[in-house]
């Protein structure tokens, strides 16, 4: 998915990095909030078009600390974004909030013990657009905040060679899915809600997370980050795994400039049977500090 096309406008991306060591212990705090507006516009456009207007704001933030054999490591991923199409309702087109603690004991080497917790789910009410009549639009409540809400802790290992490279098989781990009432009490017999029965407001499931996080400089000023999470139930179709895999590429024009490509893969047979995929394009005007 291009997400603009025709006369375009992206600005606002603020960073902010700080770093503080001492002989024995440091922390990194490292934040980024990026702004961006979209524009289209057509006139006497033989070809066709829907003017349309976006807004998107999302947050990056990173916390790691590290005291002797202890390591915390920490990020918050979030964005929403609306946009308003010609002659339509204002409409949401991004929705995420993540968060990710992850805590390692060192054992040997680049080996160490791990605990983790790991909450995702979105800020705002979904909807399904369907045509109605005479053109208009119904529009039908999917989803909600924190309905569905994806709680998920864990204990296994932990490798890290540097900041920009590690993975973590927690391989024993508990999931809840939780969901509001208001979308499992009216459904069918053998219906569900991103696997919650009729009736019931939670699913419980164990099995192992495996979670991994790599990025490094491709060319100069051209940065590629992955970041891959997996769960596999071990109490339902174990072989049956949930996918959630995002990467970037970040290519730094000038001090004020870059370019950005994302591209977000889902696979989760609760949600649905189909491989979910977004790609997002953009070009923005950055502010650092």
């Amino acid at each position: 998915m291009i997400p603009y096309l025709g006369i375009s406008n992206n600005f606002l991306k603020f960073k902010s990095d700080s770093v503080w060591t001492s002989p024995d212990s440091y922390y990194l705090s490292k934040g980024k909030v990026t702004t961006l507006l979209n524009q289209s516009q057509y006139k006497n456009w033989i070809a066709g078009g829907i003017n349309n207007l976006s807004l998107t704001l999302i947050l990056d933030y990173d916390y790691i600390l590290n005291k002797g054999d202890l390591e915390w490591i920490n990020r918050i991923d979030g964005a929403y974004g609306i946009i308003k199409n010609q002659n339509e309702t204002l409409k949401k087109n991004e929705d995420r909030f993540e968060l990710y603690s992850l805590l390692a004991l060192k054992n040997k080497g680049r080996w160490s013990y791990s605990a983790l917790l790991n909450i995702k789910s979105q800020w705002a009410n979904g909807y399904e657009y369907t045509q109605g009549f005479a053109n208009s639009q119904i529009r039908t409540l999917k989803t909600k905040f924190l309905s569905p809400a994806y709680s998920q802790f864990g204990v296994g290992m932990f490798y890290k060679k540097d900041n920009n490279l590690w993975f973590n098989y927690a391989v024993l781990s508990a999931r809840y899915i939780m969901v509001n009432p208001i979308f499992t009490e009216f459904l069918s017999d053998g219906e569900n809600y991103f696997g919650v029965d009729k009736g019931k407001t939670g699913r419980f499931e164990a099995g192992g997370i495996f979670s991994a996080y790599y990025k490094t400089e491709l060319l100069k000023n051209m940065f590629f980050e992955n970041r891959l999470n997996l769960f596999q139930n071990y109490l339902e179709d174990p072989l049956n795994i949930d996918i959630d895999y995002m990467v970037s590429l970040e290519f730094t024009i000038n001090r004020f400039l870059s370019t950005n490509i994302l591209l977000h893969l889902l696979y989760d047979d609760n949600a649905t049977t189909e491989i979910q995929l977004k790609e997002v394009f953009g070009i923005s005007f950055n502010l650092n500090f």
